[in-house]
């Protein structure tokens, strides 16, 4: 009896060795790595780091269009997130403020993940870039505030989606993973080769050493990785781009009893961007503005010098601005009693009722990335009338914030 107990307990013993075996050696039979495998993973690490990979903080198309930014020919772009734009105004931040969003976007792709974007077609990622913004600002001695809807309709790099992106960063890993994972497939080909116990739990430990370095390396491969988006960024902050944007603009008075709303009018623009050089950015923009009886057409060209952090521009801005009442400006937009000027920027009338005006507008400024979500802009405008002479000259600066 006592032989027939030691006999069975030794026979589960092994039974219950054997399928541990087993177990193990399924647990390390995985697939080989392939180069989707790469892009698979390269996209699971990075996710975090290319939603950050703007190749610009473009000024809220409801600031634009209220002429609060410190650009007036607008650099297109957009931004897969909560945005805010202040006024600096007398070394402050003024309360002229504007707040964007892309709200198929954050509704959408941003809670089903960058994946579902990559696969999605043409025209919906076109759509995924509708932005609704608004705006307000004190131009002019006058209460404004404003709302416009931009889209992007092309745009020559999007990192989120970009296939060479993704396959610099598959390529980085592959080249750093490389060895160990040949190493790891070698060793599971010994494995099957291999028949004495000893050796095969040599092997094992072999591997899940390896494994172990593997995961290690992991770790630090998001620091490789942030420098290959960084080059990326670097190679691309000037792709070429076309928006288009439509606004409405109103007045407005903090009175006691009401806010005495009244409608300015309304704008529609394309705003656009060529790539020009390694260095360069050439932009453009078109718009044509109603403001009760009067029609302004404005057409600008810029150009911009510098790289994916910092940058410097130079533009110039034609308007046309025509009346086509009977008797001059519009009354409705001529608050004289309250009128100082300020930014200047045409959605009030002028002092006297005239019929047409030409003038142009020279801005230089800059703009300096403080951070991955943080914008500084800023410009110097010269007003000049139909015979180019200097009127004005005034200073414009924005910060502006993504709500990350």
């Amino acid at each position: 009896m006592k032989r027939f107990l030691i006999l069975s307990l030794s026979l589960c013993l092994y039974v219950l060795s054997q399928a541990q075996d087993e177990y193990v050696e399924e647990e390390y039979y995985e697939q080989d790595y392939s180069g989707d495998e790469y892009i698979e993973e390269a996209a699971t690490l990075s996710e975090d780091l290319i939603r950050k990979s703007e190749f610009t903080i473009p000024s809220a198309p409801a600031f634009s269009l209220l002429g609060a930014t410190p650009e007036l020919v607008t650099r297109p772009g957009t931004v897969q997130d909560f945005k805010v734009d202040w006024r600096i105004k007398n070394y402050n931040l003024a309360p002229d403020l504007a707040l964007e969003m892309q709200p198929f976007w954050v509704f959408y792709y941003d809670r089903k993940g960058l994946g579902e974007y990559r696969k999605a077609t043409p025209f919906m990622k076109t759509l995924s870039t509708l932005s609704l913004s608004f705006g307000t600002a004190k131009n002019d001695g006058i209460n404004h505030f404003a709302y416009a809807l931009k889209m992007n309709l092309f745009r020559a790099k999007d990192p989120v989606s970009d296939p060479a992106l993704l396959k610099q960063m598959a390529e980085e890993l592959a080249e750093s993973q490389g060895p160990l994972k040949e190493y790891l497939k070698d060793l599971k080909s010994q494995l099957d080769t291999v028949s004495g116990r000893e050796e095969r739990l040599i092997l094992r430990e072999e591997i899940f050493n390896t494994r172990g370095e593997m995961a290690t390396l992991q770790k630090s491969q998001k620091a490789e990785l942030i420098q290959v988006q960084a080059n990326y960024m670097a190679e691309n902050w000037n792709s070429s781009g076309l928006d288009i944007a439509f606004g409405k603009v109103y007045t407005y008075a903090n009175e006691l009893d009401t806010l005495n709303i009244q409608n300015a009018g309304y704008a529609l623009w394309l705003n656009g961007a060529v790539k020009a050089g390694h260095r360069g950015l050439l932009g453009g923009i078109a718009r044509i503005k109603k403001v009760g009886e009067n029609q302004d057409f404005m057409l600008g060209t810029s150009f911009r010098f510098g790289g994916a952090r910092f940058s410097f521009y130079g533009e110039l801005v034609y308007e046309s601005l025509r009346n086509f009442s009977d008797s001059g400006f519009s009354d409705e937009e001529l608050f004289a009693a309250k009128y100082a000027r300020d930014l200047d920027n045409g959605w009030l009338m002028f002092d006297e009722p005239i019929e047409s005006i030409t003038r142009f507008t020279m801005s230089y400024g800059g703009d300096f990335r403080l951070s991955n979500g943080i914008l500084l802009n800023f410009a110097l405008r010269t007003k000049l009338d139909e015979k180019i002479r200097f009127k004005t000259l005034i200073p414009v600066a924005n910060v502006t914030c993504l709500m990350r």
